[in-house]
């Protein structure tokens, strides 16, 4: 199986990063670097081309690496896991508008502009939706009301924004995957 995995916002694809490493252990990973400064169609760009070049059975983001994981699942028709999502990034992202710095401490600046191209998570596609109740930056129990109409919603409790329960999801994500591959019709490769 190969995934793709899209980071948060301020982050950074890393091969050598715990998420990926554990991620690993199920398929073949694969990511890229988002600016997420960069306009909505270039970004939907830059993850359209890494789908193609990388043949992925599966899509899974983090915060704002999972609404782009439900949005480029969506629209390609490819499962996704979304861990931690942002659901109303033109909302979220607001407290980011101007100069700051990455968490790799790269200089950036994002403009009003780009922040109102962001429609909200979309209520299609084939996903899976993963939350820790601790999550200090995105709202968990708003998350849960919303999408757990539309899509399986696994709760964890305690843990952070970044997620804790990775590891203990593996078994989850496999499980969705191979659902998913049944309804759709994947290969098993």
């Amino acid at each position: 199986m190969n995934i793709l995995y899209i980071h948060g916002f301020g982050s950074q694809f890393d091969k050598s990063s715990e998420k990926v490493v554990l991620l690993e252990t199920i398929g073949t990973v694969f990511g890229v670097t988002v600016d997420y400064t960069q306009s909505v169609e270039t970004v939907s760009k830059l993850l359209t081309e890494a789908i193609i070049a990388y043949s992925i059975d599966l899509i899974i983001g983090t915060s704002m690496g999972g609404y782009w994981a439900n949005r480029m699942g969506a629209t390609s028709g490819i499962p996704f896991v979304a861990i931690n999502p942002a659901i109303a990034p033109q909302q979220t992202l607001q407290k980011y508008i101007g100069s700051g710095m990455t968490y790799h401490d790269t200089p950036f600046y994002l403009a009003k502009q780009v922040v109102e191209q962001y429609s909200d998570f979309r209520l299609a596609g084939c996903g899976l939706i993963l939350l820790d109740l601790g999550d200090e930056v995105l709202d968990p129990l708003k998350t849960c009301e919303l999408l757990s109409t539309r899509f399986t919603v696994k709760v964890f409790p305690e843990g952070n924004h970044r997620f804790t329960h990775l590891e203990e999801s593996l078994p989850i994500i496999k499980d969705f995957y191979h659902v998913s591959e049944c309804v759709y019709g994947f290969d098993e490769d």
